[in-house]
């Protein structure tokens, strides 16, 4: 949107979006390297659940990438609080997880995190070029 008050945040609700969909695939076509790279034991729950959550990512990375584009800006605003708690809640849940601690755990609860944080401080600037309507 254009004369959007979220512009920055929307932009980094797209790029979560990106990554949501590289990871959702990813997770779709090789789920037991998925498993052994965060760390976790490759079994038939296992490998199901990652194809599960596979296609919840693609689902999530169409519906952010939706919401981003075409929402207006009081649904948008609830989406990305949402997503705090959302990523917030992929951080902690992958640093609890059973299994061995690995580089790619750090790095999926660090981009969680970032992601967090990034919505966390684009939130609240109102965007370059945002023209307010007058009230009257």
């Amino acid at each position: 949107m254009r004369n959007s008050r979220y512009r920055f945040s929307r932009l980094v609700m797209v790029v979560a979006a990106i990554v949501f969909f590289g990871v959702g695939c990813y997770a779709i076509a090789q789920p037991e390297a998925h498993l052994a790279q965060l760390g976790l034991a490759a079994n038939d729950q296992a490998v199901w659940t990652q194809l599960f959550m596979g296609v919840i990512l693609l689902g999530l990375a169409i519906h952010q990438t939706t919401t981003s584009r075409y929402a207006a800006d009081p649904a948008f605003r609830r989406a990305a609080l949402l997503s705090i708690l959302i990523h917030v809640a992929l951080a902690f849940v992958m640093y609890i997880a059973p299994g061995e601690t690995t580089r790619i755990r750090w790095s999926v609860i660090s981009v969680n995190g970032a992601f967090a944080f990034l919505y966390l401080v684009t939130l609240p600037i109102k965007s370059i070029g945002y023209h307010e309507e007058k009230v009257s």
